[in-house]
């Protein structure tokens, strides 16, 4: 639970840094270039999103689990999963230009912003080292540089807006922002793992690989189309500026789904040993775990729902008139999605994460059919309302397919608030425990000047 706690804290780190200084660069970005500049680089952003999804090749959670039960070999596993995911970013590159090039033919604006967005596909395939420190429960090696770096060009953009600076200006800026990130973080694998840091390739692994992910590969291009799909459905059947402000909204709002995923990143190496060395234990952590995630959820949709129109209007100003109404509907689906997260990682660690794939698919025919209904008359407040809708679909499809129950057991206990409150008492002690520890190592190492 040590090694669990302390990969989450570094791993919130990483997201709270783009909770706080990032979404206040990005509403100065926001009020400088304006709902239609902002929307038209929104929509490149999502189209690489949804098109580099495909790139990552589902490796998220089958890397790990390699790592995991392939000690002896994790710098193979490391330098093959990176050559296949570079490989498979180049052609999803290209795909996301041609398409552009062949629905936007007069509108160089959107070709050149695509074509920057497209760099973090390339780049993205080095995050298989967040992997290989998670197992290793380094995570710090690579959150580090990345906080570092982010923050660095948060005060760079904040200049260049104080300065002026057009939109190609910030398109080159992240692609250098990318390019120093990943720099460091290569460099630093290489000097502590400089025997084996980039080993030959195994084809057989590969395959073997290729094969395991294909399911999630499929789950994974419908999770980001129905997260993304909006956004190009707005830009095509409504307007640019409608879809700067539905981003500014759901920016907000998608800020929060950092928690869940934290969670679930550190605790999935965890639940799979805890699964085969204490069942009981296993079953209780995950039962924990959905509770705190549901009342959770619940108290941030309340809040930032009574807060919206302040939120927006401090951040974002008057241009933006359409996104508080916008807000206080998406942040509901973050209630989904927090629960949501518990069953995707017990689906995975039982072996039956098709069913993710099930309720992906579902989620994305909703979303798509709301957003056709309501995006024509309501604009970014129907795409909003589109989003809850595949959310919720998305977790009740997949409760309603386990033919174990035991995702409706979950449900169940989630929904029982007698058990909060112990919850609440073992987050305490353990979070005490912790701090005791770091208390005790402290005494015992004393600073040098002490």
């Amino acid at each position: 639970m040590h090694n669990v706690f302390e990969n989450s804290v570094w791993l919130l780190a990483d997201k709270l840094s783009k909770l706080f200084p990032g979404i206040l660069v990005l509403a100065l970005l926001a009020r400088h270039l304006g709902p239609q500049e902002f929307g038209i680089w929104s929509y490149a952003v999502a189209l690489t999103t949804i098109i580099g999804t495909v790139a990552i090749l589902g490796m998220d959670k089958i890397a790990v689990k390699e790592l995991i039960t392939g000690q002896s070999s994790q710098p193979v596993t490391v330098s093959t999963v990176i050559f296949m995911r570079i490989m498979a970013a180049l052609c999803c590159m290209l795909i996301s230009i041609l398409i552009v090039v062949l629905t936007r033919p007069q509108q160089p604006v959107y070709l050149y912003c695509t074509f920057f967005s497209s760099f973090t596909i390339l780049f993205q395939s080095f995050d298989v080292l967040d992997y290989f420190y998670q197992v290793k429960n380094s995570i710090r090696t690579v959150i580090i540089p990345k906080v570092s770096v982010f923050i660095l060009f948060c005060l760079i953009k904040t200049i260049l807006i104080l300065l002026g600076g057009s939109l190609p200006a910030f398109l080159w800026v992240s692609v250098l922002e990318l390019l120093v990130t990943y720099s460091i973080i290569l460099w630093k694998y290489h000097r502590q793992y400089a025997s084996a840091a980039f080993s030959k390739i195994n084809f057989h692994l590969a395959a073997r690989l290729l094969k395991q992910c294909s399911p999630l590969i499929y789950s994974s291009v419908l999770v980001v189309l129905f997260i993304k799909i909006d956004l190009l459905l707005l830009d095509y059947m409504s307007s640019a500026t409608a879809l700067g402000n539905y981003v500014v909204a759901a920016r907000i709002s998608e800020l929060w789904y950092a928690l869940p995923t934290v969670i679930a990143t550190a605790m999935l190496p965890g639940l799979i040993r805890k699964k085969e060395e204490n069942p009981a234990a296993y079953r209780e952590s995950l039962e924990t775990w959905i509770r705190l995630s549901c009342w959770l959820s619940i108290g941030i949709a309340v809040f930032i729902t009574l807060s919206s129109p302040f939120i927006i209007g401090l951040l974002y100003g008057p241009a933006y008139v359409s996104a508080p109404r916008i807000l206080r509907i998406h942040i509901w689906a973050c209630i989904p999605v927090f629960i949501a997260a518990v069953v995707v990682q017990y689906l995975f660690v039982e072996g039956r994460y098709h069913l993710f794939v099930y309720g992906n698919a579902a989620g994305l025919l909703v979303n798509v059919a709301v957003n056709l209904w309501l995006i024509p008359a309501m604009a970014g407040t129907g795409a909003a309302i589109a989003t809850v809708a595949a959310y919720t679909t998305v977790y009740s499809v997949m409760v309603c397919l386990d033919k174990s129950r035991e995702s409706w057991k979950l449900t169940r206990k989630m929904l029982h608030p007698g058990h909060l409150y112990d919850d609440a008492k073992k987050v305490l002690r353990g979070l005490k425990h912790f701090l005791g520890g770091v208390l005790s190592f402290q005494s015992s190492n004393p600073l040098p000047n002490e």
